[in-house]
């Protein structure tokens, strides 16, 4: 069973909001990763709650005919109601480090994301289609990490839509291709490690 883990495309920058949606380069690099998924055979979409994902997802569901399925579990790491100097605190060491340091509530969010993949896999191979997850940076990790047996929090860089490609099954998740960006055209490419993704 296959599943497109795509991260969202660049949200808007300088906001007080606390759940930005997507800047404008964000809604052309969303559109060309529909683009990129016509002719899979997507017979679901699940998106996170958060405004930057739901925009991702927008013009994919569209494609697809199907209505996006908004999941708590594929949201980001932290609540998006977290203070900023909290977060800007927090992160660095965060994504630097791996699993096994984290705190119990980290890792069981961690094994949360994992479970959630493999069952929404498993429905999905029911309906005879493929399925699609617009998630962020953190839980495709998870997922990636999963299929390497890497224990590091960022396992690899991944720009804003890249497409991540996984098999999942019974037995747990199968990494088939990670964060591809082969889909966007050079000046789409953004976020962390886009440049050097592009170059592959």
């Amino acid at each position: 069973m296959t599943i497109y883990l795509i991260r969202h495309g660049q949200a808007l920058a300088g906001s007080e909001d606390l759940d930005p949606g997507l800047a404008e380069i964000g809604h052309r690099q969303a559109q060309a990763t529909a683009d990129a998924l016509a002719g899979k055979r997507v017979a679901r979409v699940v998106v996170s709650p958060l405004r930057r994902t739901r925009e991702t997802a927008e013009p994919i569901a569209e494609a697809f005919a199907v209505q996006a399925e908004i999941r708590e579990e594929v949201a980001e790491v932290f609540a998006p109601d977290m203070p900023a100097e909290q977060r800007v605190a927090m992160i660095g060491p965060f994504m630097a480090g791996r699993w096994s340091e984290q705190p119990d509530d980290l890792r069981a969010w961690r094994q949360r994301v994992v479970d959630t993949l493999i069952q929404l896999g498993l429905e999905t191979a029911a309906r005879d289609g493929d399925l699609v997850v617009v998630s962020h940076y953190i839980a495709i990790g998870v997922a990636i990490g999963e299929a390497m047996g890497d224990d590091r929090v960022v396992p690899v860089p991944m720009a804003n839509c890249a497409i991540t490609t996984i098999e999942a099954a019974r037995g747990g998740l199968t990494l088939v291709e990670a964060c591809a960006v082969g889909h966007l055209p050079e000046d789409l490419v953004t976020g962390a490690g886009g440049a050097q993704l592009r170059q592959r």
